[in-house]
Parts: C-alpha cells; sequence; structure tokens
C-alpha cells in the first residue's frame, strides 16, 4: 500500500516455524530475517514479538536487541515480558525459588528490558478457559493477577490473553485498573457485548488479526468497534486469512509474495502456504477497511498511531 505505514503488535516470531521446523520436522531453512525484509516492504514499521514464558521472555528480547531498531530493510522489533495463561503451570514447577523466583526473573527481565528499550509490554498474559487441560482455571487466575506488579513495577502496559473468560477476565482487569496504564485485549474474537465490555474499561484497546475477521459475525462485531480504539497484529505464524473465511473476499493478493508455496516446496520469494506473516498485516487492514468504509491507508494511519499511543512503537 503506497504510504500506509502499520504496526504489527503481536508476532510469534519465536516459532518453530520461522526456523524451518514444522510439528517437529524440518522443511526447509530458518528465514525470520527474509520474513522481516518482506515485512518492511509491505510497510510494516515495527513488529511486536510476544512470549508467553520466562524462557520465552528471554529469548524474545533477545531478538529484539539483536536487530536494528531504525533505518535497513527491516521493521523495528520489540519484545514483550510475561506467561500465558495456559503456561501458569510453569510458576509452580520453577525449580530456582518456585514461583517467587519465577517472578523475580520476569520482573528482572522487564525492568531490564524497558530500561534498553526492547521491551515495550508485559504479556502474554490473561485468562483462557477454552484449554483448561493445559493449565486449570484457578491457577490461570492467580497468576494473571500477580503479573501485574510488573506493570505496576514497570510503567509497562499490558498485552493481554482473553478466550471464553471476558466475565473473570474483566473482573480482575477492572480491580487492577490502578496497576497499569493501558493494555491490549489481543486476537479478540468475542461477542459485540464483551467488546462493550473490554471498551468501557478506560484505557483498553482490542487487537484484531485473521482469527477476528473468521465469520459474517466477526465482522458484525468489528463494526461497532471505534478505529480509535483498535490496533491491528497477525499473530503470525499463526490467524492467517483462509479462502474460507468471511473476509478472504475483501483481500488482494500481495502479488510479489504470491502465490504461496507449500513448505515441502519452499521457496524463499514467496509466501509459505499456511503460515502466516507480519507483511500479511496488509490483509487485516484491508478487510477492516472495507467492512467499515474507510481506506487501508486510514486504518493503518490510526491502528499505527493507537499502537504508538500504547506501546511506543
Amino acid at each position: 500500500m503506497p504510504g500506509a505505514e502499520f504496526v504489527d503488535v503481536g508476532v510469534n516470531a519465536l516459532d518453530s516455524m520461522f526456523d524451518g521446523v514444522y510439528r517437529g520436522k524440518r522443511a526447509h531453512e530458518g528465514d525470520i530475517a527474509r520474513v522481516l525484509r518482506r515485512a518492511r516492504s509491505s510497510g510494516v514499521r515495527s513488529i511486536v514479538v510476544t512470549a508467553g514464558t520466562l524462557e520465552e521472555s528471554r529469548a524474545a528480547v533477545a531478538l529484539a536487541r539483536g536487530r536494528e531498531k531504525e533505518g535497513g530493510d527491516e521493521p523495528r522489533v520489540f519484545a514483550t515480558c510475561g506467561t500465558h495463561p495456559t503456561r501458569c503451570g510453569e510458576f509452580l514447577r520453577h525449580e530456582d525459588g518456585g514461583a517467587d523466583g519465577y517472578m523475580r526473573a520476569l520482573m528482572t527481565i522487564a525492568m531490564d528490558g524497558k530500561r534498553t528499550g526492547d521491551v515495550v509490554a508485559i504479556g502474554e498474559l490473561g485468562l483462557d478457559y477454552d484449554r483448561l487441560e493445559f493449565c486449570d482455571a484457578e491457577t490461570q487466575r492467580m497468576f494473571f493477577e500477580k503479573q501485574f506488579a510488573l506493570s505496576e513495577a514497570t510503567g509497562l502496559p499490558l498485552f493481554l490473553h482473553m478466550r471464553a473468560a471476558c466475565d473473570d477476565f474483566m473482573t480482575i482487569v477492572e480491580r487492577n485498573r490502578h496497576r497499569f496504564t493501558a493494555g491490549v485485549v489481543h486476537s479478540f474474537t468475542g461477542t459485540a457485548e464483551e467488546a462493550r465490555r473490554v471498551l468501557a474499561c478506560d484505557g483498553l484497546y482490542i487487537g484484531l488479526n485473521g482469527c477476528s475477521l473468521k465469520t459474517e459475525e466477526n465482522l458484525e462485531v468489528v463494526r461497532t468497534i471505534p478505529l480509535d480504539r483498535v490496533v491491528i497484529e497477525t499473530d503470525a505464524p499463526w490467524c492467517g486469512i483462509k479462502p474460507t473465511h468471511a473476509g478472504h473476499a475483501f483481500t488482494t493478493p500481495l502479488a510479489e509474495w504470491s502465490p504461496p508455496t507449500k513448505k515441502e516446496k519452499y521457496n524463499p520469494d514467496r509466501f509459505v502456504k499456511d503460515r502466516c506473516e507480519p507483511a500479511q498485516i496488509v490483509y487485516v487492514a484491508q478487510i477492516i477497511a472495507r467492512v467499515t468504509s474507510r481506506t487501508v491507508e486510514d486504518v493503518a494511519r490510526v491502528t499505527s498511531a493507537n499502537a504508538a499511543r500504547v506501546f511506543g512503537v
């Protein structure tokens, strides 16, 4: 999009797919640098690499620290620091001081990362009642609430996860509103009523990606959300926009890297089929533009300004 500048606020850049490994089997060489160059060529000025564990927080910071923050042919890369709800059992299993030791280690990463400018949010944290097989609800609630200490100490905003848990999630967020500056409820797939409840909390924004645009009902919800409370993301390599999705009809392929090729026939100059990447933030913006009767450039401008307001990126 000529002139459009995007911020992708949620990228799982640590995922093994960007190392060329799919379900434990190598299909091609690692290509994160190539993926980042494609993103910059598509107008992505900044990305936020999301972490979901202590170890991922360290790795996300290392990735962010290893990239140029200004100029060059890649977006600026930043990181989050925190523990995903489905991974909160790690607090209890931590060998160096248990849950308190785990929290101290997260705090060190967050404080150091804020000082160097690499960490721009605490997260990914929240509640996920769709996947209780990975961590029970009580443990999720306990360590969701405890992690507000990270935002309170650092002044960093929150990168939030909410799945099938709106009531408990919002109760905890509202109870701790004084402990954080702002936040994004990312990959939002909830109802219009849930969106209203999120937006009723001052300082919260809604993150939209391909998973937010799958069904006609999703698109109707998007129409109800003020653009000045929206940020956009890919959640790459997940949440790609598929032909079966309601929003797909509103996209125009990025011809330079299309059509995608299967991973077994990897072409470094093409997207990989069924692997989303940050360049495809353009598709998210195209869909939002169509369903809200705006231009892609307008969506890019407003959502990027929102991302800058929340994360400083």
